[in-house]
């Protein structure tokens, strides 16, 4: 599915929205950190959920990688700022290794519950070296949040991606 929201924030320009922007931008200094949010509620569907996944088209490589870590306040795309925005879950998943013009997928399952009604991430890295991801604005390329559920009846599994498009492979 593709997110209700995303943005970056800056330390350096504390009070400035970047909601409109084509790219997400993390890095350790100056301290850049994105948000992601998805309108999602994980009780609805068919079966157990199994594995929750964030997709992200990286722009650029890094060794490092991110990390994502949970926010549980909701927040607007376009007035969300460094100043203003959500704190983050101490808990956190690492992404490994980002190859550049590319999409990878982090396993989210062990951040997030069945009661939520949306999930919001916050992105943040250790590296110096920026890293940059497409956002929503760039229609195709944008993150994704993909839901796999084991049916009840069988062993199989089934995967809910929406928004049209093509999906994305990791």
């Amino acid at each position: 599915m593709r997110p209700k929201a995303d943005a970056h924030v800056s330390a350096v320009r504390r009070t400035q929205n970047f909601g409109r922007a084509h790219e997400l931008k993390i890095d350790s200094s100056p301290t850049l950190r994105t948000y992601v949010m998805f309108d999602v509620d994980l009780k609805r569907g068919h079966g157990e959920v199994k594995q929750v996944s964030l997709l992200l088209y990286s722009e650029t490589r890094s060794h490092a990688g991110y990390k994502v870590r949970l926010v549980s306040e909701r927040w607007r795309e376009r007035k969300i700022t460094f100043a203003n925005a959500p704190a983050a879950s101490r808990d956190f998943v690492r992404s490994g290794p980002l190859r550049a013009k590319a999409w990878h997928a982090v396993d989210v399952t062990s951040l997030v519950s069945d009661d939520q009604k949306y999930v919001g991430f916050v992105l943040t890295t250790v590296s110096a070296k920026g890293v940059m991801f497409a956002s929503r604005e760039t229609k195709m390329h944008g993150p994704r949040l993909v839901v796999e559920r084991e049916d009840d009846t069988t062993t199989s599994t089934a995967t809910t991606t929406t928004g049209g498009g093509e999906t994305p492979q990791p």
